[in-house]
């Protein structure tokens, strides 16, 4: 073989171990593979609130609040490489609250978590915690009280005089609220019943009541409160607002008037309305016409914050004379002893003819000459009271005596309605 040819075939053997090397190595223009991260990295949940760049509010579910349910919820999260919430678990928790962790979590967002430079999905543990705040207990409301035919309350800065057309039903009230909102007092309840009225039907009545007794209440706290008032009844469709809510000053405090009627019972009423201190004190008045919701309006005329100064006496009272104004309580078997005068009430004729029968409970203050001066409803169908208090208005009592001298008593009547027959 001459040298030339042994030149080319060595060429030709080096070209072929080229191209089989250069097939070998990579190209410079291939990318290089990033190197992989664990797959998923457990992180202490104090680490991992770091992390969090976006939360949604968690809300306190209604039913949980209402109920009282407190507590915390404990979660598990996973987390994609980007940050993004892909999984949450309860681990535990009231199933009241849980369902509400876990729907407010699933949209959270977190800084990608990284691992030696690199990302990773995380693991962790989110902690919610459920508390509802004490509740304050609302301060009583001071009662006042109702003597010589007017209703004073000091603390609220209120005398409220009423003609003897109104005939209290205060104790009767309470007892229907007893156990039902303690936030609420009645201080006054009371029913028109004009002397002989007829037909046999009292025309209007009204409750006040006190609410509140948390924190002072704004200026313009009763005005809302009528807003949401017809908001309710409307949405119910119990009856809706006649007019605008209009403002008054009576008494040396500011009012807000709402008039409404209604589709069941009374047509007509009115709430009268103000914020004194931290309470809410409301007129709640029904009338079977507008002139009866009216009557009742009109004994804020006479509504002040302190009672009359009385003229000095001009010789001042001996002790004995003091006694002698003192009232004292006795049984209904010693009054109805000292009866001289008994007028039979009459029985209603729309009470007969629904069968209605049974027994008028009332309270009364006899005055020393023997007169009843005041009367509160107690118990009994309301379709006899009218007829009950229009007969014992006209009772005429003995004096009762206390160590010889005549006193003024309370004391309770009772006036029994029977059918005869059937």
């Amino acid at each position: 073989m001459t040298k030339l040819a042994v030149i080319k075939l060595i060429g030709a053997c080096g070209f072929l171990l080229a191209c089989v090397l250069a097939q070998s190595q990579p190209s410079s223009q291939e990318t290089s593979p990033i190197p992989s991260a664990p797959h998923r990295v457990q992180v202490d949940e104090n680490v991992a609130s770091a992390l969090v760049v976006q939360k949604a509010p968690i809300k306190y579910p209604d039913a949980a609040r209402k109920a009282g349910v407190q507590g915390k919820v404990v979660l598990k999260v996973i987390t994609a490489y980007s940050g993004d919430v892909e999984e949450v678990k309860v681990i535990s928790g009231d199933p009241a609250l849980s369902d509400a962790a876990a729907e407010s979590v699933r949209q959270w967002r977190y800084k990608p978590y990284l691992q030696e430079g690199l990302a990773a999905e995380m693991e962790t543990e989110v902690s919610v915690n459920f508390n509802l705040k004490p509740r304050v207990q609302p301060k009583a409301a001071p009662l006042g009280m109702f003597h010589e035919n007017a209703y004073s309350n000091d603390y609220f800065g209120i005398y409220y005089p009423l003609s003897r057309d109104w005939v209290l039903e205060t104790g009767l009230m309470r007892d229907k609220l007893e156990g039902k909102d303690s936030g609420v007092s009645v201080l006054l309840a009371a029913v028109r019943i004009p002397q002989d009225s007829s037909p046999l039907r009292a025309d209007s009545s009204f409750t006040v009541l006190a609410e509140g007794g948390s924190q002072v209440l704004a200026p313009d706290e009763c005005k809302r409160y009528l807003e949401l008032v017809a908001d309710e009844l409307r949405s119910r469709k119990e009856g809706q607002q006649k007019g605008e809510v209009t403002q008054f000053k009576s008494g040396g405090h500011d009012f807000y008037r709402a008039d409404f009627e209604y589709r069941h019972g009374t047509d007509h009423g009115a709430i009268l309305c103000t914020s004194v201190k931290e309470f809410r004190l409301q007129w709640n008045i029904r009338g079977w016409s507008k002139q009866g919701v009216e009557a009742a309006a009109s004994t804020f005329n006479s509504l002040a914050q302190t009672p009359p100064i009385p003229p000095p006496p001009v010789d001042p009272p001996p002790k004995e004379a003091s006694k002698k104004s003192q009232r004292v309580q006795i049984a209904q078997g010693v009054s109805s002893g000292l009866l001289i005068k008994k007028i039979q009430p009459v029985y209603p004729e729309d009470a007969r003819y629904e069968r209605i029968q049974g027994e008028v409970r009332l309270k009364a203050v006899i005055t020393k000459n023997g007169d009843i001066a005041d009367l509160e409803v107690l118990s009994g169908p309301i379709e006899l009271v009218v007829s009950a208090v229009n007969a014992v208005r006209k009772w005429k009592y003995r004096p009762y005596l206390l160590m010889g001298d005549p006193v003024e008593v309370q004391t309770e009547v009772r006036v029994n309605y029977t059918l005869s027959g059937r």
